[in-house]
């Protein structure tokens, strides 16, 4: 059985509908600008957009030492540029990660947190530290005061460190168990940094 022909009639039907539709589907030209109430304007076009791009925080790597089985091990953090010695302090507070611990590194100062800067004079930085320090075995509170040390003495302009607790001069140890209350300086951990 043969279809019939529908060819001429159903395009002039979509030719006669189409102007129709489109008419229909816009708002037409306006010779002046008018308000639209709040309520007819599409869902989302007041909302303010949100940015497309993520602003960078200039940042830089700094070094931090951890307690290694035999020596002072350097490790990389990202702190925010230009690297502050508060950024510095913040990132050696953190501790060892996951991957540096399974090399066996240690961070015993980071029991002693929150530790803060409390001021930077020329080349000595005076450091804050939580009682929690006076807890550590005199091993660790060697390799506490070693790492910090070193740590903020790689900071460029920073020569020897002072600690503090509860707003007093702490005695730490040196490197040869003596105690001290006296700013210390790498010389005092020597023995402590890789060869």
């Amino acid at each position: 059985m043969a279809r019939p022909h529908r060819g001429p009639t159903r395009r002039l039907l979509v030719l006669l509908a189409l102007p129709v539709l489109l008419a229909a589907c816009s708002l037409g030209a306006e010779a002046t600008p008018h308000l639209v109430a709040k309520e007819q304007v599409p869902y989302g076009l007041l909302q303010p957009a949100s940015p497309t791009t993520a602003v960078a925080t200039p940042s830089e790597n700094v070094t931090v030492y951890l307690e290694g089985p035999q020596h002072l091990a350097t490790v990389s953090r990202i702190v925010p540029s230009p690297a502050a010695p508060s950024g510095v302090l913040a990132a050696l507070s953190v501790g060892p990660t996951s991957a540096e611990a399974a090399e066996d590194l240690r961070s015993p100062i980071s029991t002693a947190a929150p530790m803060a800067v409390q001021s930077v004079d020329g080349g000595l930085v005076v450091v804050r530290l939580a009682a929690a320090f006076t807890n550590l075995a005199g091993r660790d509170q060697i390799a506490a005061v070693a790492q910090l040390v070193y740590t903020m003495t790689a900071v460029p302009g920073i020569e020897a460190v002072e600690v503090r607790i509860n707003g007093r001069p702490a005695s730490v140890p040196t490197a040869n168990g003596s105690l001290t209350k006296a700013p210390v300086t790498r010389a005092d951990y020597a023995s402590m940094a890789a060869p």
